[in-house]
């Protein structure tokens, strides 16, 4: 196969696996709204960290550092080193979440594994009978504790999976429950695909009273070109108890030391919904350790601030420059001297 020949085969695939996930997803618009309510767990769906949500939340088919498995478990088999990930994000209504993971590559082998934390406080409210006589204050807080784990297949598939150990506190009333995430992905050339499944079985459960996780099905497409630095990612989500969503975001990486991003998200289906809006980030790097800055404006007009901070503990912590291994080969060349080979200098004939 020649080269025009494979990247016209890979822009078609391409371009059929996107327009399937606009199909299906405008095909659900208005499928699991009608859920809203009956799951538990539910701060789970509000995804972390500072890069992927400055992107508009696309990652499925692009991400490729220990952050990335939080939204795709497969994002996990494209990591080469051991990395430490930190984020803080100040919420509406006073509420705050701090997430962390820390995992690597097991030894020489294309295994990879990953533990992860995130924990959200939503304050404290005043509680009140059916008379509107107050009963006094309570508070709100939800945990959950994770390990994933992906193999690499070749050199250009990976799988991954992940379990969670969930609890949530609703004054006095306690919720535990384990749920379980999987995700596959497919790089080829430019090109990278993934298929992820967030939250997928199990129930909270409080304490005669059982609800499901809020599952999330979901499709990206990224392309990468690491000679200029540029990511592009789309995802389409279809989510149990919500409204389907499109995701964009853009990223470009200058000399793997700074990094500026903007995405969009749409929910379909839900006019003026405050998810929906653009988001804006920048980033920048320095020796083994990485700074993520994200902005999430809703259309209510309202903002969310995210912060993230990425160590690398075998090399530099910026955007990895080469995620698809777009790295150049050795060229044949009959001449000696020929500008255009790549590679050590041929050694001088011996003289007789």
């Amino acid at each position: 196969m020649s080269g025009k020949e494979f990247w016209m085969r890979t822009f078609k695939l391409s371009a059929g696996a996107a327009l399937a996930m606009v199909l299906v997803t405008l095909g659900t618009a208005h499928a699991g709204v009608e859920n809203v309510g009956t799951t538990g767990g539910n701060f789970l769906s509000l995804g972390s960290g500072a890069r992927t949500l400055s992107m508009g939340g696309a990652t499925l088919g692009l991400g490729d550092d220990v952050g990335g498995a939080g939204w795709n478990a497969a994002a996990l088999g494209w990591v080469n080193q051991s990395q430490a990930t930190l984020s803080h994000a100040g919420l509406q209504n006073n509420s705050m979440q701090e997430w962390g993971a820390y995992g690597g590559r097991v030894g020489t082998s294309k295994t990879r594994w990953a533990v992860t934390g995130i924990y959200q406080g939503d304050g404290s409210f005043e509680g009140r009978d059916a008379s509107g006589i107050s009963t006094g204050n309570f508070s709100v807080s939800s945990m959950a504790l994770g390990a994933t784990v992906a193999q690499q297949f070749g050199d250009m598939v990976t799988l991954g999976a992940g379990t969670k150990m969930v609890t949530e506190k609703l004054g006095p009333v306690s919720g535990r429950g384990f749920t379980c995430d999987g995700g596959v992905m497919i790089r080829r050339g430019v090109f990278g695909f993934g298929i992820a499944a967030q939250n997928l079985f199990g129930t909270m459960n409080y304490g005669s009273a059982s609800f499901r996780f809020p599952t999330n099905y979901g499709a990206g497409l990224a392309y990468t070109n690491a000679a200029t630095g540029l990511r592009v990612a789309i995802d389409a989500n279809v989510p149990y108890a919500y409204h389907p969503d499109v995701r964009a975001g853009l990223e470009w990486t200058y000399k793997g030391m700074a990094a500026f991003r903007t995405g969009y998200r749409k929910e379909l289906g839900s006019p003026g919904d405050p998810l929906t809006g653009p988001t804006f980030g920048l980033g920048a790097g320095y020796n083994n350790m990485w700074m993520d800055y994200g902005y999430l404006l809703s259309s209510d007009g309202s903002g969310e601030h995210r912060l993230g901070l990425r160590f690398n503990f075998n090399g530099h912590s910026g955007p990895d420059r080469d995620p698809f291994d777009q790295t150049e080969t050795p060229k044949e060349s009959k001449r000696v001297g020929d500008p255009s080979f790549i590679g050590p200098p041929a050694s001088k004939p011996k003289q007789h």
